[in-house]
């Protein structure tokens, strides 16, 4: 049984997390000079993360580890195959020669995918373009928080049990790793995991400007369905194994920051509340007496 690959992805994940937290304290120890105030470019203007989503991204992020490493037989429950997984393995399937190929080239994409709004979204654009301490730990966290959501239910899911297509042909692949935890794919999972962080960061805060944050979004959801086709191509998954892992890193990467977080725009919320501010207040004198408006447009 293995699983190096997968391993690899989650040891480079964690890898690339710790060296976000280790910038983001460092930023956050260090001392300005009381006399120099420090500007920012970014700033933090929505729902902050409550230390309970802290705890708890920790919890199944070591839980979906554990899950990936501990060797555990899954028995086959689920051998039946339908048309619709038929239709695209027929077509989409790669020749026995170059499977392996793709396979290796579907974990450099995956590794990509999640790789890529850490280390430029995170490190490269919020801890050390523009230092800010506060952006990056609230960035850092719904980052984590995401990618344990996928990893957890990922891992728990692959339990199910089943037929991988490599272990379900008649060829005999004797190059299929974990023959019985086909559903779903976990490589596509947290590539668009890492893809909806990319998109939902990119949309708010604007990294690469009007035109190059759309760009980078798109780019980066190209990279993640590309992966998951790989997986298909090489005989790893079947087509429904793709698109439940695209859906699950979706709803982990990009719609439960925008629910938890990004949708409420505080600094919004003020700016609205200051502009409808009026009120009315009586006057007078000895020649006339009335009422005087006043307010904040």
């Amino acid at each position: 049984m293995r699983r190096s690959a997968m391993q690899k992805s989650h040891h480079c994940l964690l890898a690339l997390l710790c060296i976000a937290f280790s910038l983001n304290a460092q930023t956050a120890l260090a001392e300005e000079a009381p006399e120099v105030e420090r500007t920012y470019q970014l700033e933090w203007n929505y729902k902050r993360v409550h230390w309970a989503e802290g705890v708890t991204a920790g919890v199944l992020g070591v839980a979906a580890i554990v899950i990936e490493l501990a060797p555990i037989e899954v028995k086959p429950r689920w051998t039946r195959q339908n048309a619709f997984d038929d239709w695209f393995q027929g077509r989409l399937i790669a020749s026995t020669a170059k499977q392996q190929k793709y396979a290796k080239a579907s974990d450099a994409l995956a590794a990509t995918s999640i790789a890529f709004p850490v280390l430029v979204d995170l490190i490269g654009m919020t801890l050390i373009g523009d230092r800010n301490k506060d952006v990056g730990l609230q960035v850092f966290a719904i980052q984590a928080q995401a990618f344990a959501i996928t990893g957890f239910v990922t891992g728990v899911v692959k339990l199910s049990g089943r037929r991988r297509p490599c272990a379900a042909s008649e060829t005999g692949d004797t190059d299929c790793d974990d023959p019985n935890r086909s559903y779903f794919s976990g490589h596509t999972s947290m590539a668009f995991a890492g893809a909806g962080l990319t998109c939902v960061e990119q949309q708010h805060f604007q990294f690469f400007g009007r035109v190059g944050s759309p760009t980078a979004c798109a780019a980066a959801l190209a990279l993640a369905t590309t992966t998951g086709l790989f997986r298909v191509v090489a005989n790893k998954h079947w087509m429904s194994d793709m698109l439940t892992g695209a859906g699950v890193g979706l709803v982990a990467g990009w719609l439960m920051p925008w629910l938890m977080h990004y949708r409420h725009d505080l600094g919004k919320r003020e700016h609205s509340r200051k502009r409808h501010l009026h009120y009315l207040a009586p006057y007078g004198d000895t020649n006339s007496v009335g009422l005087s408006a006043a307010g904040a447009f």
